[in-house]
């Protein structure tokens, strides 16, 4: 995921290995780093809400991982010791109902900060799968996000409701998941990853025919990955006072 290795320009094509952009930083003080180059693969339109991606927006909370080989998939490269990762989630309420707007990741490994965001677009149709359902006696909500080299997907599943008229409580559970683009030097479709039916930009964690039927299963399908699992997450902060039930 997080790639910091080096991409190379082809003919105006990006070839991708790993699945998002993150910045990097040696302290509060020093100027991000963002790897790759600005501009060098393709980025979705849009950022959602807030001014800018981030943790300063939104709701966060302590990403715990299962062990450092799979975080190693998500960041592109060998991990040393990363500590206080976090996922932060922004979203505000589309004139559809659904949620958009952008997942942010964040850890420190050797004396480095580093941020990866995904954004999930703000609009009706670019939001559509983001949806409240019951799976198996369980509220659960998906947001399906993309970055420039993959698709992430957050689950919340842990939505507590005392039945007394007074909604959901504020903290809720969940899980967070990815999926690399493959080996290609195409060119991105110019359109989100959950609109790709064919082909490596095809994130789709439940297809169904040319689309997705978020419905199918609480986990993502399709060859996510289970990144790891947060607790705790303020769904007032995360969805900007907007109730999810």
């Amino acid at each position: 995921m997080r790639n910091l290795k080096l991409f190379f320009l082809v003919a105006s094509l990006a070839m991708t290995i790993s699945c998002a952009q993150e910045k990097k930083s040696s302290g509060a003080s020093a100027p991000e780093v963002q790897v790759p180059p600005a501009g060098t693969p393709w980025v979705p339109e849009g950022t959602g809400p807030g001014q800018n991606p981030g943790t300063q927006y939104g709701g966060t909370a302590a990403l715990t991982i299962p062990n450092l080989a799979v975080f190693g998939q998500y960041t592109g490269r060998p991990m040393n010791n990363p500590t206080e990762i976090k996922i932060n989630l922004n979203m505000v309420k589309t004139d559809g109902g659904t949620f958009g707007g952008t997942a942010t990741i964040t850890y420190k490994d050797n004396g480095y900060y580093y941020k990866g965001y995904f954004t999930t677009g703000s609009t009706a149709k670019a939001t559509q799968y983001n949806k409240v359902f019951s799976y198996g006696g369980k509220t659960v909500w998906h947001g399906i996000f993309e970055d420039f080299m993959g698709g992430l997907v957050v689950v919340i599943d842990e939505i507590v409701d005392l039945g007394d008229g007074g909604g959901s409580e504020d903290l809720v559970n969940g899980t967070v998941w990815f999926k690399n683009f493959g080996l290609t030097y195409a060119p991105h479709p110019p359109t989100y990853c959950w609109f790709v039916s064919l082909g490596p930009y095809d994130c789709r964690a439940w297809p169904s025919g040319t689309g997705m039927n978020t419905y199918a299963h609480k986990d993502p399908q399709n060859g996510y990955i289970k990144l790891g699992s947060f607790t705790g997450l303020s769904i007032k902060a995360a969805f900007n006072n907007e109730p999810l039930l």
